[in-house]
């Protein structure tokens, strides 16, 4: 989607020299229990293995509260052959047809597509062997210790099987019932099913009880369901019946959409937009994070790599293939039949193919979370840059890498008039003395004025860090108009954070 530039954009270096700090000085640390609260629960599909690793590399935004693996509609463990998926979960959405003729149809599975039972133990293992230089470039990120503590195994056997109590269910439970007063979001990556089974356990143990008010209370205001998994448990269960008011997810706009999905790095019609290509290819992946970086980074799952994806039949082992035919999968009998169709999409060696990061809307870069700044390519280049900066602070002491600005935008929200002219300030400093890129300009898609086709709206810039914008003659009543600024450090590893003015017409 295009954002806009103003009639009068000043991109250029600062005026005047940021004031030179010591790092130290700056990377503070934060009150952890102040930041938005996260359980991630996973399947640990390829997609997610590269999300949770992501998440770890962004773990100074926000608080993990836990991270769960449980199971969904594309990967389950099994019972060691006890029992079938038909038998467990009649009502069951995996979508296999035979796999290769191991199976009659998908009841009959004992598993499928088994993930890796020693994965999040190396995976936090390799955390730690980061965590040392990470940490002193940002002093915000969790312990290694304390991430083991909260890493659980929830109801992986099959897919919506909330039959059990689990490890991870009875973790999950705690948290809900803690004392804890923020919202607690559970992303579920996967299934939903171990959610389900910890929401189900506190049915089980406080409703006819002379604590099920303050109980449900507690639940209805505290927990906030991220998406409804890959199962139909949550349905099957009644659990929005047993807990009405149960309350879904509410995630901020932040500032990206992801660092790209199925198909983003591909040939095929759903191939992302070519000022994204330069950082979905090789070189770009080698050279930003994939080599001679941090033990984290490089286990960045990518195209044909060479490396084999546990569980996985070869039609989806990406890490050993350069192309995606879900047509042919499903010819196999591993995806839908609905799928035979569908095109074969062709890769690079070491291009980006999935991810699911789910955590990147709690990333602060500046961008609100009450303004629209999805589908802008703009942010989604700005964050594949921190991503290169921030796989230097595994390898690199605070003086030899980069961190970002500090931006004071000073007074964000403003009301005015028709034909009112709004002045905005803000400052600026750079952790590592770095000269400051600043731009201030109108992203036109983020504006309500005229349904977001706010084009060719300027503002007007009398100093590096002074600016100011007129709202339009015709603009109504209610409408909301924004400013971005935009600052930007001269590095070789450039990092970018922004101040967003938000103006209301009365």
């Amino acid at each position: 989607m295009k954002y806009f530039l103003p009639i009068c954009l000043m991109l250029a270096l600062a005026a005047c020299t940021p004031k030179t700090v010591v790092y130290e000085d700056l990377a503070v640390p934060v009150d952890k229990s102040q930041q938005t609260r996260v359980l991630i629960t996973t399947d640990l599909e390829v997609d997610d293995m590269n999300g949770l690793i992501l998440s770890l590399m962004f773990a100074d935004q926000y608080d993990i509260a836990g991270i769960v693996w449980t199971a969904g509609m594309y990967h389950f463990n099994g019972d060691g052959g006890l029992h079938t998926l038909g038998q467990i979960t009649p009502n069951y959405r995996c979508n296999a047809q035979h796999c290769e003729h191991r199976v009659k149809t998908a009841a009959d599975l004992t598993e499928y597509r088994p993930v890796d039972p020693t994965w999040l133990g190396r995976i936090l293992d390799c955390y730690e062997a980061d965590y040392t230089l990470m940490s002193r470039n940002n002093p915000n990120y969790p312990a290694p210790e304390y991430l083991r503590s909260i890493t659980k195994v929830g109801n992986i056997e099959f897919e919506g099987d909330y039959r059990f109590e689990t490890e991870g269910s009875k973790f999950i439970m705690e948290l809900i019932l803690d004392d804890d007063p923020r919202p607690l979001i559970i992303q579920h990556w996967g299934g939903i099913n171990t959610t389900v089974r910890a929401l189900y356990s506190i049915y089980q143990r406080y409703y006819d009880t002379p604590e099920w008010d303050a109980v449900l209370k507690k639940v209805t205001d505290k927990v906030r369901i991220g998406g409804s998994g890959e199962d139909n448990c949550r349905a099957d269960s009644k659990i929005d019946q047993m807990f009405p008011g149960l309350q879904n997810g509410v995630y901020g706009l932040g500032g990206f959409f992801s660092y790209g999905s199925f198909f983003a790095a591909s040939n095929s019609p759903r191939r992302a937009a070519e000022e994204l290509q330069p950082y979905m290819h090789a070189p770009w992946n080698l050279e930003a994070y994939k080599q001679n970086h941090g033990k984290l980074p490089e286990q960045i799952w990518l195209m044909g790599e060479g490396r084999a994806v546990y569980g996985e039949p070869l039609i989806y082992n990406y890490g050993l293939i350069t192309y995606m035919d879900w047509g042919l999968s499903a010819k196999l009998g591993w995806g839908p039949e609905s799928l035979k169709d569908y095109p074969r999409a062709e890769y690079e060696p070491y291009s980006w193919a999935f991810c699911q990061f789910g955590c990147a809307s709690f990333i602060d870069i500046g961008l609100r979370s009450d303004v629209n700044n999805r589908g802008n390519n703009h942010y989604t280049i700005v964050m594949w840059e921190e991503l290169a900066a921030r796989a230097d602070w595994a390898i690199c002491e605070p003086a030899d890498c980069n961190h970002a600005p500090i931006v004071d935008g000073g007074q964000l929200d403003f009301t005015a008039t028709p034909g009112e002219t709004v002045s905005l300030s803000a400052s600026a400093s750079d952790p590592d003395g770095d000269r400051l890129e600043v731009s201030w300009y109108v992203p036109a898609a983020a504006c309500t004025y005229q349904q977001g086709k706010a084009e060719g709206l300027g503002v007007s810039v009398s100093k590096t860090w002074n600016a100011s914008f007129t709202v339009p003659s015709d603009a109504k009543s209610g409408d909301k108009l924004v400013v971005n600024l935009e600052v930007r450090d001269r590095a070789e590893r450039p990092m970018t954070r922004f101040a967003q003015y938000v103006i209301t017409v009365q």
